[in-house]
């Protein structure tokens, strides 16, 4: 082997420093991105008690995505790669909150998501399914909300009311939700608040939803204190670390289908995603795009996804994947069943 010289020693020494260095600064130095890249698609262990349980020789699978800040690296290769998105820090955490409390604050959706999921299964099942909470709690506000300097952390929403003063008591996040969906962008709303034994009103204008079009929304995170449901039967889904509320519909469909002796996948490979509300109504979710490419790569051929994101999952549809526009959780079946028997 030819021996080097000194100074291509030197050479070959500074190449190494000044690689080392960049995946150095590449792999360990965070940027002021999150990224959004397609993750792997669920079917949740679902167990039940004190109820008949059935098989599906098909799939409902639950589509997720991987989120976190972006390093260097993958900041850069969200420029070389279709399926990966960049959001700005502002976007993704609002100021005053943690990453961490943003983790704690996702998991807790997941497991409201879950209740609401099943709560919605059994109701459709004929069960009968009592809930209540304590309210909406703020747990953060974001950068650009018109509530900024209105509502404060740890404030309590106990009502809402719009131009027409019909006040509606709030006990739980998802149905504040339901009803922030029977108003409109720009409308005034008035929003009854409890702060430090304390109540008090506010006035706002509702804003377009920060991630789904056509949506309204207030401009703030928020969980449910003390959510209780009172199930006829034990349901546990268990669903890991993965967080975030974007399960609802398809967690909702899994377990109507493991009581349903009638498989209505009909062995078809079927994904989807969605929030669900305690109506049945679907909702938006984030990175549809990330989930309808993980959706055909775990070969779906029907994949369902909310009306609000419909336009942007279009373009993905092909000769071998149908992407269905759904409402409602009875909207959702009734596709399944009209494809799945064709």
């Amino acid at each position: 082997m030819k021996k080097l010289s000194t100074f291509e020693k030197k050479r070959l020494l500074v190449i190494l420093l000044i690689t080392s260095s960049l995946s150095y600064f590449g792999l360990f130095v965070d940027t002021e991105y999150y990224y959004m890249s397609p993750g792997p698609p669920y079917e949740w262990d679902i167990n039940i008690e004190a109820a008949e349980q059935y098989e599906s020789d098909g799939n409902l699978y639950q589509l997720t995505v991987r989120r976190d800040v972006a390093n260097y690296f993958l900041y850069s290769w969200a420029y070389l790669s279709d399926s990966v998105d960049l959001y700005p820090k502002e976007v993704i955490l609002p100021k005053g909150v943690t990453p961490s409390e943003l983790s704690e604050i996702s998991l807790q959706n997941m497991r409201t998501s879950e209740n609401v999921a099943i709560a919605v299964a059994l109701n459709s099942l004929g069960y009968d399914v009592q809930s209540e909470g304590d309210g909406v709690l703020v747990v953060g506000i974001l950068d650009d909300s018109p509530v900024k300097d209105k509502l404060l952390k740890d404030d309590l929403i106990t009502s809402i009311s719009g131009e027409d003063k019909i006040t509606y008591s709030i006990n739980s996040s998802t149905q504040f939700i339901s009803l922030l969906r029977t108003f409109s962008i720009g409308e005034t709303v008035y929003i009854g608040v409890q702060r430090n034994d304390k109540e008090v009103q506010i006035e706002t204008q509702l804003i377009e939803h920060i991630e789904y079009k056509n949506e309204p929304m207030v401009g703030f995170l928020a969980s449910t204190p003390n959510q209780r449901f009172v199930f006829p039967i034990n349901v546990d889904i268990d669903t890991g670390s993965v967080g975030g509320p974007s399960a609802g519909l398809m967690m909702a469909l899994n377990v109507y289908n493991k009581l349903t002796e009638a498989d209505i996948t009909n062995s078809t490979v079927i994904a989807g995603t969605g929030t669900i509300e305690i109506d049945g109504s679907v909702g938006p979710v984030g990175g549809v795009k990330q989930k309808v490419i993980a959706a055909k790569k775990a070969g779906a051929t029907l994949i369902l996804v909310p009306t609000a994101n419909y336009q942007d999952a279009k373009p993905y549809e092909d000769n071998e994947t149908l992407i269905v526009a759904v409402e409602t959780f009875d909207n959702a079946l009734k596709v399944i069943s009209e494809y799945s028997s064709r």
